[in-house]
């Protein structure tokens, strides 16, 4: 293991830097990357800009730190930044989206300010997850003085389009299928109380549900010789999908969790107030746990639905699989330990109910664990991160880094 004196010295250099970190920070979020597609996530591209000037901000620090960002992107657009440093071992990948959520309308402060009060920074993205991104490129500026004593590869990855579904084809996938992959990774998703070695997977659909229309005035309708009332139709639906059966187990990493349907999240139809609707269109939402498959999903929905006689079409959105972690992998134990010995407190090893990006990598047999900074407010009002947090998750970024390259 490295000498206890090498982990005093890249403490120090992370404490000196705090106040230069902290700017940062606050630039990030004054740098708006609000991604537009939380309500379809289908219409995503990559030549929107969403993200492009946090990417160059990002890429010209590290520059200026002496490294050799990269933008990898489907287009120059919606560039990914990428940065490797180290030698040839083992690879740690840091990985984080760039991407935020749209801020409330409600919010009681200016959510692009980056304002500081009572040892909070308030903005948006604060928390999920531009705090972690800092942490990577001041982490990144305290190891590169002692890169000689790294025993592999860092390989810092900022991505794009993770908010809509964590399904992007831009992003984290993108980076994979180029080649950059390691032994283990590290996604900066919000939190020090838990290290998060698995995620529930999900599945997202839309169905239509068909009528027939008719005039409401019409003679026709008013005998019900003609027209049937898609949204009627579609009410069957909603209630025999309300008994949608998921296989009854648990799993170790997902204590108290089980798998969900949330049917319908969002719904379509009607053309006129006097016209019978011929269409209507749901969408749903589910969350699983290992071992509820597509195929199960798909078969279960199609019987309840086939039983009602009804005209139906069910388009699959997205598939993600469960992600699960061993809680013994050394990247678990190695992040855990650090914790420890940075914030006096041994964090909890379990899984989470919503999906990020970790999926991708698992499905490559790489080790993934979710792990940032504490704060508040994210996905609503008054996002915040607690800035003494922030210097702690860079430490503890860094010596896991010296450890498990070691």
């Amino acid at each position: 293991m490295p000498d206890i004196n090498l982990k005093l010295k890249i403490i120090n250099e992370i404490e000196k830097t705090q106040e230069e970190q902290i700017k940062f920070l606050q630039a990030l979020i004054q740098t708006k990357s609000v991604n537009p597609h939380l309500d379809d996530p289908t219409k995503s591209s990559p030549y929107d800009p969403i993200e492009l000037d946090v990417a160059r901000l990002i890429f010209d620090k590290l520059k200026e730190f002496g490294l050799s960002p990269k933008f990898e992107g489907i287009s120059s657009s919606r560039p990914n930044v990428v940065c490797e440093f180290g030698k040839k071992g083992k690879t740690l990948i840091f990985n984080g989206h760039m991407d935020t959520v749209p801020s409330p309308q409600e919010s009681d402060l200016n959510p692009f300010l980056g304002i500081i009060k009572d040892g909070k920074m308030y903005g948006a993205g604060a928390l999920d997850m531009k705090s972690a991104l800092s942490c990577y490129v001041y982490m990144a500026k305290a190891l590169l003085k002692f890169k000689e004593e790294l025993g592999g590869k860092i390989c810092l990855q900022f991505v794009v389009d993770e908010e809509p579904m964590a399904a992007s084809h831009f992003g984290t996938r993108h980076l994979l299928e180029k080649g950059y992959k390691g032994d283990a990774a590290i996604i900066g998703e919000p939190g020090t109380a838990k290290i998060t070695i698995g995620n529930r997977g999900g599945y997202r659909f839309k169905i239509e549900v068909f009528g027939e229309a008719v005039h409401t005035g019409s003679r026709e309708w008013e005998q019900r010789k003609q027209g049937k009332n898609a949204i009627l139709e579609l009410v069957k639906t909603i209630a025999a999908l309300q008994d949608f059966s998921f296989p009854s187990h648990e799993h170790s990493i997902f204590p108290g969790r089980k798998s969900i349907i949330t049917f319908p999240t969002l719904i379509k139809g009607g053309k006129a107030i006097n016209v019978v609707p011929d269409s209507c269109t749901a969408f749903g939402d589910m969350r699983i746990l290992p071992g509820v498959t597509q195929d199960y999903i798909e078969k279960e929905i199609g019987g309840k639905l086939d039983a009602l006689k009804i005209k139906y079409k069910l388009t699959p959105i997205v598939y993600v699989p469960p992600a699960v972690v061993e809680p013994d992998e050394s990247i678990v134990e190695i992040l855990k330990g650090n914790s420890e010995e940075i914030l006096k407190k041994e964090p909890r090893a379990e899984g989470s109910g919503p999906w990020s990006d970790m999926w991708m990598f698992t499905e490559r047999k790489i080790p993934a664990v979710n792990f940032g900074c504490d704060g508040g407010g994210a996905h609503s009002k008054n996002e915040y991160v607690e800035i003494k947090s922030v210097l702690d998750v860079t430490k503890i970024y860094s010596l896991t880094a010296l450890d498990f390259l070691s």
